[in-house]
């Protein structure tokens, strides 16, 4: 039984700051996404945020996939140092919105859309952090079978996005776009 005597769905778990990033390593490069991909554990729905600091503070629900790791039996801090896993499936979107306005206060805003599947939020961060962006806020949700992920990005060594990194970051997004679907940014 969980707090306030409900019962706990065995099929869900809530990850915090002090279970997966107590660290000091952030998610950024997507490796600790790829890393819960490898385990076949799934992002339900989650935020992230870089304080001034450095350090993350963070919450995830997940869920496991048939034949997955067990989820209370994983070393979440050893993710954090293991290299990413070297593969992970195509990443496919039906949409996305970047917005480099000023409103954004320097950052990068990115919307994306797409089918849900285990490893979705690795492959988004892995190209994301290709371009030399990184998160320094996110939230992931997954929606009857639709991941919405959104993030603020700013440059690696925590300048302002350019005009040219940010039409950098549509180009990808747009190379992963499923064919058949409207442009949205």
């Amino acid at each position: 039984m969980s707090p306030g005597g409900r019962q706990r769905d065995p099929s869900r778990f809530r990850l915090t700051s002090r279970t997966i990033l107590r660290s000091g390593r952030a998610l950024g490069g997507g490796g600790r996404a790829r890393a819960l991909h490898a385990h076949g554990i799934s992002i339900l729905n989650g935020f992230a945020r870089q304080e001034s600091s450095g350090s993350w503070g963070a919450e995830f629900l997940v869920t496991p996939v048939p034949g997955a790791s067990d989820p209370e039996t994983i070393d979440y801090i050893s993710l954090t140092q293991e290299p990413p896993p070297p593969h992970a499936p195509p990443l496919l979107l039906d949409g996305f919105d970047v917005d480099g306005s000023p409103e954004r206060g320097g950052f990068l805003y990115l919307e994306v859309r797409g089918p849900d599947r285990v490893g979705f939020l690795g492959s988004l961060l892995r190209t994301v952090s290709e371009l030399g962006l990184v998160p320094r806020e996110m939230w992931v949700a997954t929606r009857f079978g639709e991941a919405c992920d959104r993030f603020l990005l700013n440059s690696a060594d925590g300048r302002s996005p350019t005009d040219g990194e940010r039409q950098a970051l549509e180009a990808a997004l747009d190379a992963h776009r499923q064919r058949g679907q409207a442009l949205s940014a």
